[in-house]
């Protein structure tokens, strides 16, 4: 559909606009035609090559493709960029904006590192910044490209200069393309080796406090370094093209990177490159890093070969060696896989993801011009590498089945002598990481004694010492890690708790309670009978310290008014909905409070999010100033749950609560649609942790339609008037598109490997801090984008980036059997079970954990926050079928085999409760509120649709009534039988969905046929 189609049929009535009372075809067709519309809006704004609307200043080169602008005093690139770009990003940090960097021993882009030695000598450190003074330049051009060299001259009297090597590197620009090359050149009667060979990557990656600066003038760095494959590039933050992408030519590869060491800044104790507010610090990729990653740096492990160069003797063959880059625009990913395919790289596509767990094979799809030879497997004996036929040109498919847990590392062999490595991670079933982690939190991870104040708390694991960190031990962690009052231990008991709504479990609901009578009720968050605040939560360090503080009100948000981090109000909603849901769908399991109880905790505590923050004016010492508004302007954890408390709050008949809940609510959904450019941030200049909440607004406003509004509220910091005279659904899907734009661009998404692929990424890079808890909160946002809101290939890719992100972040989880010591990275039986915070990927890098700052490469010791990553992984737990333009018929999170005139589909997605049929003509969404799909018995759809046969497990001994609801059949008769009794029949009307209540018994399985009638 054109954009003017689109528009006229939107404006017409052609498609139905009132969402929410027709059927779901029709709001399906109005979200299509509305995505269509952003799409023709939003993607030509980044043309390639538009007019040059800014002068290319100093030494430079340009033409309509690119502007490369050169620091006369030490050769740097300070300017990188599209001509005519809409927002004249400046894809390079420069000393303009940060003359901070313009040191002697400079890391700007173009400066390039060195390590060397003469025969089996010592390791010599060199650098172009040192070399300064006998560096020439030379312009020239030919065949209409244009080229400037940069020419460093061997001298040994140089300290840490170019030696014993001349050097040449050169920029070369051709009409779309911009190569830079690097040629070493041995002026030695002996042999050269060249250990180390970096590349400064300062591009502009240092966020700001800004959103225009962050989202329009900063980009996302996404490195793939996997020998002869790599790339990297960079999409700006908000996501918008055009995006910048480095391959290596023939005989140029990547091996190794670092991110701010003593061998690649300017000194060891100049911290100028080092790691700061909003900025990783200086990352460095190298050609060749055996001296710099093996030797030097000896701590850690890496998973690829790591090689030096040897030149032989001046005037000899074989004494230089040149290696350049390539550096294009793409408009979008598709056009990034394009240019990786023409540059003849092995271009990488996978389902269901790269962490596999082990009941589920994995499917690759290897797309070159040249020949893969052979996909030899780290473990033969224990990898299963079957070749499946393709209907594609140029591209390989395989079945791939992983029966050693842990890392599990393919090598590809292909064209002349190339190489690349995919990293896989294969883990335990789904089903047993979701209940092993809620068993080990139970076991492991809670206080309970009494004589102690933090008494219910659960607390953070210690995976190397084996041991629970408290206040009282907290093993060099911040006091706020351990006092029950921060993200890291308020994520815990409502990961429990929405583990039990799928598979219930008294020791663990009783634990969940225990947490809310002993921690938090009257403790850490006040009671309806404490004023002022009721219902406030105490921030971090702990409850008792703010609680008991002799700082009082009106203090500026310090003491007794540490009650305004909105994100702690956030877990508790969760926590006490999670609870409700249990105590309605299993009354007799809980103690403390009933489901009314519950769910008025749950309302209460969103009252006092939207109300106890914005009353507390903050001052000295916090950064933020002002009337806390995050609750309205800013996304925060788990607000996913708001619209499903005012649907529960309206079906238990308290109308008033919900309307008032919405009409906070909405406050925030207008918000972020319409008066915040960028409401991507949170409390970080430059964070992924909206992105869960920026889709469920969206969502929300496609499902309830806008409505004009005048006055609908004042900010108390500004005074500005809010208000919105002018709405359009259209509106909303420019903002759907908007934030999943966002989403994609700070995820792993073309990067493979199992620790970047759906991870997403923060301020502080790809180098450090990998699958945070956003992994799968952010995921379930591209996965529902994919399954409701888009279709093609932008629904093909978000289906499997968003089911990537669900599996990516169960890497985590340290668990297994006797076979591989309970757990791959910190295998122990008393850490079977637990998880890390995140992984780092570089071999021996950073973190923020104190006492602990740098760590080898893997899963971080202590857990955090990664349980709220847990929930959010379950609110995606499903199975979804679809026909791939790839692999074709596939079953992400099962298995999937044509039988018959249909389908049978396996469940194996650790809650065997949701089942996505996006295969059939129009999508069918099969979903259990308990209970759930029996193993070993296949569900059974028809091709069209007209037949379902789902077969229940009961997962609970009282009687009691499971409720599956089928969205999005065809309007019609169905005859619905249950079991041996008789057939009963039931029209489905334009609203397409059929709920069908289920008497279950003890441990009985129950078969549900569902025929559409003639």
């Amino acid at each position: 559909m054109a954009l003017s189609a689109a528009v006229e049929a939107v404006q017409e009535g052609q498609i139905n606009s009132s969402i929410g009372r027709d059927s779901a075809e029709s709001r399906f067709c109005l979200r299509w035609a509305m995505l269509l519309v952003v799409i023709s809006e939003l993607l030509p704004a980044s043309a390639i090559a538009q007019p040059t609307a800014q002068q290319c200043l100093g030494t430079h080169l340009a033409n309509s493709t690119f502007c490369i602008a050169f620091d006369d005093e030490s050769a740097g690139v300070m300017r990188l960029e599209l001509p005519g770009d809409k927002f004249h990003t400046n894809y390079v940090v420069g000393k303009e904006e940060h003359p901070e960097f313009a040191v002697a021993d400079s890391r700007w882009f173009g400066d390039v590192v060195f390590r060397f030695r003469n025969g089996t000598g010592a390791w010599e450190h060199a650098s172009t910044a040192r070399s300064r003074a006998v560096r020439k330049m030379q312009r020239s051009s030919s065949a209409g490209a244009q080229r400037i060299e940069f020419q460093y001259a061997s001298d040994p009297r140089i300290a840490d200069g170019i030696r014993g090597f001349d050097f040449s590197e050169a920029y070369e620009l051709h009409t779309d393309a911009l190569v830079w090359s690097l040629t070493i050149r041995n002026r030695g009667a002996g042999t050269l080796e060249i250990g180390d060979l970096g590349l400064p990557l300062l591009f502009n990656t240092i966020y700001a406090k800004d959103p225009f600066v962050t989202y329009q003038q900063r980009v996302i760095r996404h490195s793939y370094i996997a020998g002869d494959s790599s790339f990297i590039f960079w999409t700006r933050a908000n996501g918008e093209g055009p995006y910048l992408i480095m391959t290596p030519r023939d005989g140029t590869h990547l091996e190794y990177f670092e991110g701010t060491s003593a061998g690649n800044k300017a000194d060891a104790s100049d911290p100028v490159f080092g790691p700061r507010n909003a900025w990783e610090g200086l990352y460095t990729a190298y050609i060749h890093a055996a001296a710099e990653g093996g030797e030097i740096e000896r701590q850690g492990s890496w998973r690829q070969p790591l090689t030096t160069k040897l030149l032989q003797p001046r005037g000899s063959a074989g004494d230089s060696v040149t290696y350049a880059f390539e550096f294009r625009w793409a408009r979008d990913y598709s056009d990034v896989r394009n240019i990786l395919y023409r540059a003849g790289l092995v271009t990488v596509t996978v389902a269901p993801g790269m962490v596999i767990p082990s009941d589920l094979s994995a499917l690759l799809a290897l797309h070159t011009k040249r020949s893969i030879h052979s996909i030899e497997a780290e473990f033969p004996d224990q990898t299963s590498i079957e070749a499946l036929p393709s209907r594609i040109a140029d591209t390989k498919l395989y079945r791939i089945r992983f029966k050693r847990l842990g890392e599990n590392k393919l090598t590809v062999l292909y064209g002349e002598g190339r190489q690349t490595i995919l990293e896989y991670d294969s883990v335990e079933p789904l089903e047993t990481l979701i209940q092993k982690r809620a068993r080990f939190l139970v076991d492991h991870q809670q206080v309970k004694d009494p004589s102690k104040w933090y008494d219910g708390v659960f607390s953070l694991w210690d995976m190397r010492a084996h041991a629970l960190r408290t206040p009282d031990d907290a093993g060099g962690l911040d006091a706020y890690m351990v006092g029950g009052s921060d993200d890291p231990d308020l994520c815990k008991a409502p990961y429990i708790a929405a583990k039990n709504i799928s598979f219930p479990d008294d020791r663990e609901i009783e634990a969940v309670e225990y947490y809310i009578k002993h921690f938090v009720w009257g403790k850490l968050q006040r009671t309806g009978d404490e004023s002022p605040f009721p219902y406030g939560i105490y921030g971090s360090p702990g409850w008792q310290t703010n609680r008991n503080s002799s700082v009082g009100l009106d203090s500026g948000g310090n003491g007794q008014e540490h009650l305004w981090r909105t994100f702690d109000y956030t877990h508790l909603i969760q926590l006490y909905y999670e609870m409700y849901r249990i105590a309605k769908l299993y009354p007799e399991r809980v103690h403390y409070l009933n489901a009314d109880g519950y769910l008025d905790r749950a309302l209460q505590t969103a009252r006092a999010y939207f109300r106890v923050p914005y009353s507390i004016k903050m001052g000295e010492p916090w950064d933020f100033r002002g009337w806390t508004d995050w609750a309205y302007k800013q996304g925060n954890f788990h607000e996913v749950f708001i619209p499903d408390l005012i649907d529960s709050l309206d079906e238990e008949g308290r109308k008033a609560d919900a309307d008032e809940l919405r009409t906070e609510w909405n406050k925030k959904v207008m918000y972020f649609i319409y008066d915040a450019p960028y409401p991507f941030g949170s409390e970080m200049w430059f964070d992924t942790t909206a992105f869960e909440s920026t889709h469920a607004i969206a969502k929300y406003a496609m499902e309830h339609p806008l409505h004009p509004d005048h006055g609908l509220w004042t900010d108390k910091n500004s005074g500005k008037v809010y208000e919105h005279e002018k709405v359009s659904q259209l509106d909303v899907a420019v903002f759907e598109a908007r934030e999943i734009g966002g989403n994609i661009a700070a995820r792993g998404w073309l990067e493979t490997n199992y620790y970047q692929l759906g991870s997403d990424i923060r301020q502080f890079g790809n180098s450090e801090y990998l699958l945070s808890y956003m992994t799968q909160m952010g995921g379930w946002s591209i996965l529902d984008h994919g399954l409701y809101f888009s279709r093609g290939q932008d629904g093909d890719d978000s289906l499997r980036l968003g089911y990537a992100s669900y599996l990516a972040g169960w890497a985590l989880v340290n668990s297994g059997n006797a076979e591989n010591h309970y757990g791959f990275w910190y295998g122990a039986r008393e850490n079977d079970g637990a998880a890390g915070w995140g992984f780092n990927p570089a071999k021996y890098g950073s973190t923020w954990i104190p006492g602990d700052r740098m760590e080898v490469r893997g899963v971080w010791p202590y857990d955090g926050e990664i349980d709220s990553g847990f929930s959010g992984a379950l609110r995606s737990a499903s199975t979804v079928v679809t026909d791939d333009p790839i692999f074709g018929l596939i079953a992400y999170g099962g298995e999937v085999k044509k039988e018959g005139d249909g389908v049978e589909v396996e469940c194996h997605d650790g809650l065997r409760q949701r089942l996505h049929l996006m295969n059939l003509a129009q999508p069918v969404h099969i979903e259990l509120d308990r209970d759930g799909f029996s193993t070993g018995r296949p569900v059974e759809v028809r091709t069209d649709g007209g037949r379902i046969e789902i077969t229940v497990e009961s997962r609970s001994v009282p009687k009691h009534t499971a409720n599956l609801s089928i969205n999005g059949l065809a309007a019609g008769k169905y005859e619905i039988t249950k079991g041996v009794a008789s057939p009963t029949l039931v029209a489905v009307s334009a609203s397409r969905v059929l709920r069908i209540p289920i008497d279950l018994l003890g441990t009985e399985e129950v078969r549900i046929v569902v025929t559409k009638g003639q």
